[in-house]
């Protein structure tokens, strides 16, 4: 991350200072950052960090796949104890009745 943040910022550097000299030395400039980054040494280190960046991606999904999957199996075990009456936060309504049935909200009328 600290390498580029010093490329960005001597790329808006090289553009002030381009831009001050005149178009010759921006193409200047531009063309030396263009050789810059076509160096195969450059090339093979962002090569480098696109496969690590992907690696760790992966992990990350992987990782947070697994806590959802355990977020999900530990709700739905919460809510099938609930409602086969086996939890402690039972309700005193019978476990045979729909799930619609089971609770009755009254909406004040005006």
């Amino acid at each position: 991350m600290k390498g580029k943040m010093i490329f960005l910022v001597a790329g808006a550097t090289g553009y002030v200072l381009g831009a001050r000299a005149g178009r010759e030395r921006y193409d200047q400039i531009a063309s030396a950052v263009g050789r810059l980054w076509g160096n195969p040494k450059v090339q093979s280190r962002v090569g480098d960090l696109e496969d690590k960046a992907g690696d760790l991606a992966k992990q990350a999904g992987s990782l947070a796949q697994d806590k959802v999957g355990a977020a999900a199996g530990s709700v739905a075990g919460s809510v099938k104890d609930k409602f086969s009456g086996n939890g402690d936060n039972s309700s005193s309504s019978s476990s045979d009745a729909p799930l619609g049935e089971q609770h009755h909200t009254r909406m004040p009328t005006d």
